[in-house]
């Protein structure tokens, strides 16, 4: 698998997220293996159930997604993992005030038996203040 087909299939996640299509960006994550760290949680979510009910929150947030780079490094025939960085800007309805976020990734892709790549692995970090 070249680097060009792993970030089209990264960077869907990066897509989903900006269309707030909270359906499909639950659909990306596996349900039988999860390990999901968010940035704005502090639960490890192991199943679809709970990253809808993370999302159904962080998308409130309206994220739009400023930058993301990353590197690529293949597992195998099946499985790649993508990390680096993210800038999003999430907005704040209380307060109507919006925040610039600067986050370390790690998604860990793998294809499924159904032959859908999903994330079985997704870390965030929100990246300290220097």
């Amino acid at each position: 698998m070249t680097e060009t087909e792993q970030f089209e299939i990264a960077s869907n996640w990066f897509k989903q997220l900006e269309q707030r299509d909270l359906d499909q960006l639950v659909s990306l994550y596996s349900d039988t293996r999860l390990s999901f760290h968010p940035t704005l949680w502090n639960e490890h979510i192991r199943n679809r159930v709970r990253a809808r009910d993370y999302f159904v929150s962080f998308l409130a947030k309206r994220p739009q997604v400023l930058a993301f780079e990353g590197d690529f490094l293949s597992l195998g025939d099946q499985s790649f993992l993508y990390a680096g960085t993210m800038t999003l800007m999430l907005s704040s309805q209380i307060h109507n005030t919006q925040n610039r976020v600067t986050a370390r990734f790690s998604f860990v892709w793998t294809k499924e038996d159904d032959s859908h790549w999903r994330i079985l692995h997704h870390h965030n970090s929100v990246v300290p203040a220097t």
